[in-house]
């Protein structure tokens, strides 16, 4: 029997294009509704994970950050706590609040991070002590996991609108193209990119200084990128070079 005219061959009638190529989802087969509620649960216990070694490493062996950055981190927690207690999914009037303190978090650990830079660059004032090896490898790894885990949350809250956005299909195009949206066999059907996904795009951009398997697509997250990476190109180069001249031949 012939095609019907305007239907490409191997698609149902009023069907679309198969999903493909960056910037597509693969659709949902049968039109099934909207996959489950992503809980806030891990990435709270990410964001506790990467706080209390802050200040629970004794101050001898690390070399900062200022009290004053757990403390508003801890803050921020206890808010996002509180938004995501609330019954049912978090509601999509209250992701411009989450995405600022997201950037608080983000904001507050770039300080922290330049601090120890700037630490690692000055020369070291007569009647001071250097930092050792140890404070700085200690801060280094501290500041790092905490970029991780705030880049994470804010790609984790900006692909495609949000968790929300995402598990209601509200938004057709995301700004990260994972493999399992690309092509139908890598994924289960109607699959969603959740927080460790975009954890795990964090944790590739900081160590690779540049996507892996997952592509942004969109500027806002591509700039996002290279500003995570930039961040932890400094403290890596800087503290790196620092601790190999520390330590001995």
């Amino acid at each position: 029997m012939a095609d019907e005219p305007g239907v490409e061959p191997g698609l149902e009638p009023g069907a679309g294009r198969p999903a493909s190529g960056q910037g597509a989802r693969v659709a949902r087969p049968g039109g099934s509704g909207p996959s489950a509620v992503e809980s806030y649960r891990w990435p709270l216990v990410s964001l506790v994970a990467v706080i209390l070694p802050q200040v629970l490493v004794p101050s001898k062996m690390r070399e900062g950050p200022p009290i004053a950055v757990p403390v508003i981190e801890g803050a921020v927690v206890l808010v996002l706590l509180a938004v995501a207690a609330k019954p049912g999914p978090v509601p999509r009037a209250a992701r411009p609040l989450v995405l600022t303190l997201v950037a608080v978090l983000i904001a507050a650990n770039t300080v922290a991070a330049a601090r120890l830079v700037a630490l690692v660059l000055r020369s070291t004032p007569a009647g001071q002590t250097p930092p050792t090896a140890t404070q700085l490898l200690v801060t280094a790894v501290t500041l790092l996991a905490t970029n991780i885990v705030t880049f994470g949350l804010l790609y984790w809250q900006l692909d495609g609108g949000g968790p929300d956005a995402r598990r209601q299909g509200a938004r057709r195009h995301p700004d990260f193209q994972f493999p399992q949206t690309g092509t139908e066999d890598l994924g289960p059907p109607g699959w969603e990119p959740r927080f460790p996904d975009h954890l795990y795009v964090a944790f590739t951009n900081v160590v690779a200084f540049s996507p892996t398997d997952t592509m942004p697509l969109t500027h806002r997250v591509k700039g996002l990128m290279a500003i995570q990476s930039m961040i932890s190109l400094g403290v890596l180069a800087v503290v790196l070079s620092r601790v190999i001249n520390i330590l001995p031949p």
